[in-house]
């Protein structure tokens, strides 16, 4: 490549040329990630670059999104980010490698007759608690699916959504596991799992909290109650010490599996969750009104999670001898509660409502 004059000219490697360059936003960083292109403004607003008004209205005068949606308040929504960066592309490449990991460990378990080691009592228990949990997913899902329509900006609803599609995938998943084990020791009925969470007492308060969520209208506090409070107490419980430690009290080295892909989405939801209240805490305008919001959300939901862990000490007294039992059980669950509240910077709430 030559100037006009006839000189050698240095080519620029693509992305480097001015005249290719449009930034719309602000990156978080020096330079714009891939996250960032595919996902900011991809919600519109009125407050960026929409500039007569809403083209769609509601009945009552709305716009597509309104402000009153949430007590949160931000001087810029737009400006989250996702610490892990996930949107749709990578969040389908990393369902497909947990969903090959746990089809991995079925075909192993058969292969090997790994199945064969499960003692009678603990297919026994299996059969009765394995697939509850999956109802318990299946609520998260519907609460946060429904809170994703009304976020105040893309990357907010972005982690929202994919975090609800987690739910949704490992109550599949359960599911589905409950049919690998239906075809080696006989009827894994999810319809007795059904009427357990329906009717079972241990159930009820789990049951309430996720029936209460779904009915809450503010976002933010759905986030809060769902991902703060319910989630490291309930959910933890569930996935990883009925799912991952408990089986191998009974010959199990398989049902670990579907615990632990799991616990590696909780990881991410984890983090984004901590951010956003980090987030919302760090704005200049609206910080200490933000957190005085948290501090009444924590103590009306985080009672409430308490309540649903302590009701499943039933479940874990049927545990194989040697599990462990329930008070170890919810003594790990709150230490991941406390180390959460930490990372959201919201450590004066620690031990709120003991």
């Amino acid at each position: 490549m030559t100037d006009p004059a006839g000189r050698p000219q240095r080519e620029r490697p693509r992305g480097e040329d001015p005249e290719r360059t449009f930034d719309w936003y602000t990156p978080k960083r020096r330079r714009a990630t891939l996250y960032e292109d595919v996902t900011i403004d991809s919600q519109p607003s009125v407050h960026r670059h929409i500039d007569r008004d809403w083209p769609v209205h509601f009945e009552d005068g709305r716009g597509l999104w309104w402000p009153e949606s949430t007590r949160l308040r931000s001087s810029d929504w737009y400006a989250f980010r996702d610490p892990g960066e996930l949107w749709e592309r990578n969040y389908y490449q990393q369902g497909t490698a947990h969903e090959q990991l746990v089809e991995g460990a079925v075909s192993g378990a058969r292969r090997e007759r790994i199945l064969e080691d499960f003692t009678p009592e603990w297919v026994g228990f299996l059969r009765v608690h394995l697939q509850t949990p999956a109802f318990v997913e299946h609520g998260l899902w519907l609460a946060l699916a429904s809170a994703g329509r009304d976020c105040l900006s893309d990357s907010v609803a972005h982690c929202v959504v994919l975090d609800a599609a987690m739910k949704q995938r490992h109550s599949q998943a359960i599911v589905l596991y409950g049919l690998d084990l239906e075809s080696h020791f006989g009827e894994f009925p999810v319809e007795r799992a059904r009427e357990s969470f329906l009717r079972d007492a241990h159930w009820q308060p789990a049951r309430r909290y996720l029936e209460r969520l779904r009915a809450t209208p503010d976002w933010g506090e759905r986030i809060v109650a769902a991902n703060l409070c319910f989630e490291p107490l309930v959910g933890v419980l569930l996935r990883r010490e009925l799912l991952m430690r408990a089986p191998k009290w009974g010959g199990d080295a398989l049902t670990s599996a579907v615990g632990h892909v799991a616990q590696l989405e909780w990881a991410w939801i984890h983090d984004w969750s901590a951010e956003i209240v980090r987030f919302v805490l760090a704005d200049v305008e609206h910080g200490a009104a933000n957190r005085e919001v948290l501090a009444g959300w924590i103590a009306d939901w985080l009672p409430q999670a308490r309540a649903a862990t302590d009701a499943l000490e039933p479940v874990f007294a049927e545990l194989p001898k040697g599990a462990g039992g329930f008070a170890a059980a919810r003594a790990n669950v709150e230490i991941d509660r406390a180390k959460l509240f930490d990372a959201a910077e919201l450590r004066e709430l620690a031990m709120v409502a003991q």
